[in-house]
């Protein structure tokens, strides 16, 4: 099934739902970066989130979540537009932790304590920023919390992942209902009902559940707004890189230069590689130079 976001609005015109699929885009870069188990259903998760939190955006616009916490999968950060483009990486791909009962344990990789930022390009002055800390480092129940303190939204969230014996996912994930500003008790009261009483998001992707489908099984009678394809997207390329060597500086370059003779660069989303010859980082040395003048 290849990966989707769908949108609704829901209960009467109270509160909007985002449901998506992230499976295709995790494997894809689990199997370029090598990633283990319990780091691939954390990165899958955040990925997900991401993914919702674009479906909220307009035109050109974009977000990054970045995921800071104690556990040692260290910094997990992901890009998402209104497109459906999403790309994500953590620090450290191998690490794994189960739980006493064998499933993976996404809140150890991550870990219980640290921050959780968001950063929203709006294409206004300047970006908005938003922190929260975390709080169990299960994702979904942090990013309800930050939706709901830093952005003043009432807001359900699910989110998961299935790993097989490969390390690849089987299903990755979630849904979010966000309630408008005219939503009344009732419809909160019977929202939260709806919730406690739906099974893992896990497992009903598992049984073939679609994002329509879980949409549908939230609020039969939903209006759907958009459906958006999602796809692992990533736009470097070997100038981004030589930018990035540039602003090293002329020392640093230089320093390069005489140690090495040579530059081997790689992304860390897509996992890309870009080599600089000598010859190309003197070029850019000398660009530096100018740039000082």
């Amino acid at each position: 099934m290849e990966d989707i976001l769908i949108k609704a609005l829901a209960f009467d015109n109270q509160a909007r739902i985002y449901a998506v699929t992230t499976t295709e885009a995790l494997n894809l870069v689990g199997d370029r970066m090598s990633y283990f188990p319990s780091a691939l259903d954390a990165l899958g998760r955040v990925m997900s989130m991401a993914a919702m939190m674009g479906g909220t955006l307009k035109l050109e616009e974009t977000v990054t979540l970045r995921i800071e916490g104690n556990g040692q999968i260290g910094r997990i950060i992901v890009d998402a537009d209104a497109h459906g483009h999403i790309k994500g990486y953590a620090e450290n791909p191998h690490c794994h932790f189960e739980n006493a009962n064998g499933t993976l344990n996404s809140k150890a990789t991550i870990g219980d304590q640290g921050t959780i930022t968001v950063i929203k390009d709006l294409h206004l002055k300047e970006p908005f920023i938003g922190y929260t800390p975390i709080l169990n480092g299960g994702i979904a129940e942090d990013m309800a919390y930050y939706y709901s303190v830093s952005e003043q939204v009432p807001t359900a969230i699910s989110l998961g992942v299935l790993v097989d014996e490969d390390s690849r996912a089987k299903v990755s994930g979630g849904f979010m209902i966000q309630l408008l500003p005219n939503a009344t008790e009732d419809i909160i009261t019977e929202i939260e009902n709806k919730v406690k009483s739906l099974p893992n998001i896990s497992e009903l992707l598992s049984e073939g559940y679609t994002p329509l489908d879980i949409i549908k099984n939230i609020d039969k009678n939903a209006l759907i707004l958009d459906t958006t394809p999602v796809e692992f997207k990533c736009n470097c390329s070997k100038e981004r890189f030589a930018r990035g060597i540039l602003s090293l500086g002329s020392k640093e370059i230089k320093d390069i230069i005489d140690e090495d003779g040579k530059a081997l660069t790689t992304c860390h989303f897509c996992g890309n590689e870009y080599f600089f010859s000598k010859e190309e980082l003197i070029d850019l040395y000398e660009e530096a130079i100018r740039n000082k003048k």
